[in-house]
Order: C-alpha cells, then structure tokens, then sequence
C-alpha cells in the first residue's frame, strides 16, 4: 500500500502542511522530448548505402508503417525541408537492428554509435512519397511508366511541401505527356493542379487551354472540389476573355456583311455611292440600284447561320472549342459576282481575307493560362518559358 501513489500523498499531507490549492490543480510540465517513433512493418532500401530512415506512417483508417532507407547527403540537396528536418532533435540516432530479419546492416557493431537517423513522418500517401524519393535518388528503373492524375497530383502537392519542385518535375514530364495524350476531359482540372504544383509551365498552358475550350457554359464556379481558389478564379476570368475574343472574331467577318449592306455601300450600278447617276436618254432604261452587294452579304450571314456561328445566340451554350472548331471547317458559300461593278465592295475575296485572319488569330491565341504570368499576378516582365502575346507588349 505504501508503494501506491495515494498512500505517497496521504502521507506527505500528514506530515505537513496542505499543498495549495493552485499548485495542485496545476498540469503537469509538458514533455518535449519526441516520442520514439514506430517500428516499420517492412523497410525498403532506397539508397543500399543510406544513412537515414524514414519512418512512414501512412492511411486514415488502417495506419500502415513503412521504413525508407535514404541518403541525407540525397534528401539535404534536393529538398532544404528535408535538410532542416534532419538538422533537428527529431532526428534520432538509429538503433542497432537485431541480426535476422533485418534489410539494414551496418558496419559498426556498437550499439551506442551513430550510423544514422531515423525520422517519424506521417504521410496519408506514402506511395507519392516513394516515387519523389526514387526521383531523388536517380532510381528511375523503379518509376512507373504511367501514372493516373490523381497520383500525380498527390506526387506535386507533396512536392510543393517538401520544396523539391526542381529535382523532381523533369522526370514527370512523361506522365504529363502520356495524361495529354490520352486527352481525358474529367481529368483536366485534376492536370492543372498538378502542373501548377510541379511548376511544368508548358502542360500548365496545355491543360488550362484545354480547360477553356472543352468547359461547359456557363462556366461552373470551381475547377475541382480541391481547386485552389486562385487557379479556379484565373479560369472563370480566363474563360469570360475567351468569349470576348471569340465574339471580336465573329464580329470581324459580321462586319463585312453589314458594311455591304449598310446605306453608305448603297449605289447606282457603274456610278459611285451617294451619287446620282446621269439622266438616261430618252428611251432608255433609267439607271437602276446595283444589287451586287446587297445579295452577296445574306448569302454569307445565311452560311454562317446553317454552321451555327451567327446569331450570338446560336453558339450562347456551345463550348468555346466547339465554335472555333466550326470557324475552322466553315466553307465559304459558292456565289457568283461576275455581275459587280467597280463601285461594289470586293466582298468574296474580303470575307475570305478575313476567315483567314480569324483562323490565325485562333490559332497563335493562348486561350489558357502563363504560368508565370499567373504567378506574378499580372504580366510577367521577364521572358515567359511559354511564348505568348503580352498586353503589355502588344500596347507597345
């Protein structure tokens, strides 16, 4: 009984004086120390001659614990986070395995001596963490050839945490390319985030320019349920400058057609506009109004309503890759203007001129995002890594 912790306490009181109120009321002092993490389940060897363990506690539900034997001089270069962690306490000197079942040995037989550290991490995807790690440590025999998106965005978000972006977005450029490739619209979205994290400004302008062409209108408020708001707002203002560049495209070959048919193209045949023509001798037939023009241009609007580009309204809830894909398969309609005087607006080979002028405009325009641009929150004053028209430079 004396042995009990009651005991102890009864018998400091009958020996003296009650503790205060507020000294026993008190906690107890914080413990600073870290607590010894888990022994893994398994071990795998990353680097054969590492001298780190990193002990990954990975799941929500079922915590699975993995052991990853690293080099520190490896995780120190690549990653300043990983540098910083094995500078600190909680690093702890590795214990000394026992002889079986064991993938570590060491050459030091002393228990007490250092051979390395061990590092407790918690991680919900331990598999994203073990790509980054044969990234880092140049085993690229052990990459998968393809990965899915989500995995990928799993490998940049945890990238992006361990601030080892640079030594390891070169080797995901092939997933990339294979995920462009396969050109899966519900992953898109998923695609920009993952580009974004792993600072791949090329796929960022594919797949953003992909987003804006292939998403529905109106535009839904969020690119995914994890989007980051910055990303997903970028998108909604990107997508609204879409529709007002597609629409100045349209307007540019509607522009023909209501010249032709406006009062100011309006004239005699053989005789200039806002002229009246000479009085016509007796007997013959009095000068009549050239009709060139004003049967030419419905002929066009009538071309550009069966491809669904003209009203606005024909196009309002078609996606914006729809349309320039109809502005690129629009074929001019067959008419015949043999008949023009040399007052009537060369309007077939001027709605040609345009068309042309439209597809290229469609074609050099970044419908996307910069990347860099995107990150400096405006125009990047530097050289851009994806080559683009700048507003900037365009006003200048």
């Amino acid at each position: 009984m004396a042995d009990s912790p009651v005991a102890q306490v009864n018998e400091e009181h009958t020996n003296g004086e009650r503790e205060p109120k507020r000294r026993r009321s008190a906690p107890p002092p914080l413990d600073l120390v870290p607590t010894a993490p888990a022994v893994p389940e398994i071990t795998i060897d990353v680097s054969e001659d590492g001298d780190v363990l990193l002990v990954v506690t990975s799941g929500w539900v079922k915590r699975d614990t993995a052991g990853f034997r690293c080099s520190s001089a490896a995780l120190s270069l690549a990653s300043p986070v990983f540098k910083a962690i094995l500078a600190t306490p909680i690093a702890t000197p590795l214990p000394q395995p026992p002889a079986t079942d064991s993938t570590f040995t060491f050459a030091c037989t002393t228990p007490s001596a250092e051979v390395g550290k061990l590092v407790p991490l918690r991680e919900p995807d331990s598999d994203a963490l073990v790509i980054i790690l044969n990234i880092i440590h140049f085993k690229t025999l052990y990459l998968p050839a393809r990965l899915a998106p989500d995995k990928l965005l799993h490998v940049g978000t945890l990238a992006a945490k361990y601030q080892c972006v640079d030594a390891i977005s070169r080797a995901c450029t092939p997933w990339f390319d294979n995920i462009y490739a396969a050109n899966l619209r519900d992953d898109t979205a998923t695609m920009v985030q993952a580009a974004y994290h792993l600072n791949d400004a090329v796929f960022f302008t594919r797949f953003t320019n992909r987003y804006i062409l292939s998403a529905p209108r109106p535009l839904k408020a969020g690119a995914t349920s994890q989007s980051d708001d910055n990303i997903a707002g970028a998108l909604r203002l990107r997508h609204i400058a879409a529709e007002a560049s597609l629409r100045f495209d349209i307007d540019l070959l509607l522009e023909l057609c209501a010249a032709a048919l406006g009062k100011e193209s309006k004239h005699y045949i053989d005789c200039p506009p806002d002229t009246d023509p000479d009085p016509a001798p007796a007997g013959s037939d009095p000068a009549v109004i050239c009709a060139v023009d004003s049967q030419a241009a419905p002929s066009y609007l009538a071309a550009m309503r069966d491809a669904e580009l003209w009203p606005p309204s024909a196009w309002a809830k078609h996606e914006i890759g729809d349309v320039v894909e109809r502005i690129r398969e629009f074929r001019l309609p067959e008419y015949d203007d043999c008949d023009k005087c040399d007052f009537c607006l060369p309007l077939t080979e001027a709605f040609e001129a345009k068309l042309k002028l439209v597809r290229k405009l469609q074609k050099d325009r970044l419908w996307g995002l910069c990347l860099d641009c995107f990150k400096a929150r405006g125009v990047f004053q530097g050289t851009c890594r994806v080559e683009h028209v700048k507003v900037g430079s365009a006003a200048a």
